[in-house]
């Protein structure tokens, strides 16, 4: 029991009664935009068709990844990316989502063929697909790739839990600019985060301008002592017009985990300091933070990143981690 509920029994309801008002508040701001900028009742933006696209191709994709794939599997969702794959370049041309499509259906005729498995009309369908981009790219990425453990193990080889060991939230910096193309390297690690059926919804908006990157820091309450000092700021985003199902209310918080995560690692493999700023910031905050940005209401804010060069020497966070056993549950017991 608080000192307040026992001094002031009724303070301490209304109290109550507010912070949950305001809780409620909050969580309609973001039900609202889920509900509005999402897919949940079908495919209807541009965007939100991409996505539709990327999570029937990632099906193929997944399906020729097995051990041994079913001969003409999916025969029905391969028909539905063929047709929305069409209607999609009719309404809006080729770009990088149609060839991710076509590339994979392509695997999948490819697949089919050496199987000696009928498929009806689709060979056809793709093939005239396939000319309708072949002079926009001259290489297509996408379908599945040959690859061994071996050479998996050799390009990742290095000290990783030493390189962890080695990452600290850095909160003192040099004064020296950050050249672009770092900036550059780390997003494109960052591109290769795991994310749901291929969706690729993350967005970075990068400030390296002293003016700017104070202007933005000024809507975060964690950068006190050292956000002067940074030579750059990043706005992690996902995009909601990916999801479409109420199962994927909160995909974008794990697939913008994970990218903002990877994201950090990238500019640590850089050689640059970063420092996680979270965005644990109530619904008018994150308004006036958008509109000052501006991020569109379709992107759900993740996390900021703080980083930049840093000086010689300098202290960090020396914190002990947990022991490993109240971490790791390693086969716990299940019901017979």
């Amino acid at each position: 029991m608080s000192w307040l509920s026992v001094t002031n029994p009724l303070g301490a309801r209304a109290e109550r009664a507010r912070q949950s008002l305001w809780l409620v508040r909050n969580f309609l701001y973001d039900y609202r935009r889920y509900s509005r900028e999402s897919f949940l009742h079908g495919p209807k933006s541009r965007e939100s068709r991409k996505a539709h696209i990327h999570l029937l191709a990632h099906t193929v994709e997944h399906g020729l990844s097995l051990a041994n794939p079913r001969p003409a599997f999916g025969l029905e969702k391969i028909r539905k990316l063929v047709g929305e794959t069409r209607s999609y370049i009719a309404d809006y041309g080729i770009d990088a989502s149609a060839e991710i499509a076509i590339r994979a259906l392509e695997a999948y005729v490819a697949f089919n063929r050496a199987a000696g498995a009928e498929i009806g009309d689709v060979p056809a369908a793709v093939e005239t697909l396939r000319q309708a981009i072949v002079s926009a790219r001259a290489e297509l990425l996408g379908g599945t790739e040959d690859v061994t453990a071996e050479g998996i193990r050799q390009r990742a080889s290095m000290d990783f839990l030493g390189f962890m060991e080695a990452r600290h939230s850095v909160r003192q910096y040099a004064d020296r600019p950050v050249d672009p193309a770092l900036i550059e390297q780390a997003v494109r690690a960052a591109q290769q985060s795991p994310s749901s059926s291929n969706r690729q919804t993350c967005r970075v908006y990068a400030f390296t301008e002293r003016k700017a990157i104070a202007s933005v820091l000024g809507f975060q309450s964690g950068n006190r002592g050292f956000g002067e000092q940074l030579g750059g700021i990043l706005i992690v985003t996902t995009d909601i017009r990916h999801w479409g199902s109420v199962g994927e209310r909160y995909q974008g918080w794990i697939d913008g985990g994970m990218f903002a995560m990877t994201l950090a690692l990238g500019l640590h493999a850089e050689g640059l300091g970063a420092c996680m700023l979270n965005w644990s910031e109530t619904k008018d905050v994150d308004a006036a933070m958008r509109a000052h940005v501006g991020i569109p209401d379709n992107e759900l804010v993740i996390t900021m990143i703080g980083f930049g060069h840093m000086p010689d020497s300098f202290k960090v966070p020396r914190s002990q981690r947990k022991p490993l056993d109240e971490i790791l549950r390693l086969d716990p017991a299940l019901p017979a």
